[in-house]
Formats: structure tokens, C-alpha cells, sequence
């Protein structure tokens, strides 16, 4: 049997936040937006790692909620 491996760390804040850390990312997909319903949308969002995959699936209101804003690109080294 295979050792599991941890893919994340997560901890629920007084806040009723929760904050996630996610070691050696490979990458990170997003989904299309689907309607579920009027003013009822779907999305996952998918963090690839060395050890696993962490998905999260998220209802909005609109797509647009969806939309991921990037910070700008720092130069490449």
C-alpha cells in the first residue's frame, strides 16, 4: 500500500475564512462556467501539484464571477 502524501494544508480562521497552502504547484485550471439554473452558475478550479490535485467547485451568481485576476508578470530571470 502506498504512504499517502499531503496535498495541502488547510485551516479554517475565526473569520470564517480558510486559508490554504499548496506546495510545488504544477499548474492551475479553471473550468468553463456552466448554468445551473437562472442566476445560478458552476465552476471548478483544479491546482495540479507533485503530490495531488486540489479542486475546488464554486456557485456564483453570474459567470463573470469567475473571472481570475492576474497580478502582472514579474521579468523573467
Amino acid at each position: 500500500m502506498e504512504k499517502a502524501q499531503p496535498v495541502a494544508s488547510v485551516c479554517f480562521l475565526d473569520n470564517r475564512s480558510i486559508s490554504m497552502d499548496i506546495e510545488n504547484v504544477h499548474a492551475i485550471e479553471s473550468g468553463v462556467p456552466m448554468r445551473l439554473g437562472e442566476n445560478e452558475w458552476f465552476c471548478e478550479l483544479l491546482i495540479r501539484t507533485a503530490t495531488g490535485t486540489v479542486a475546488l467547485q464554486m456557485l456564483a451568481d453570474h459567470p463573470d464571477r469567475f473571472f481570475v485576476r492576474m497580478p502582472d508578470a514579474p521579468a523573467e530571470e
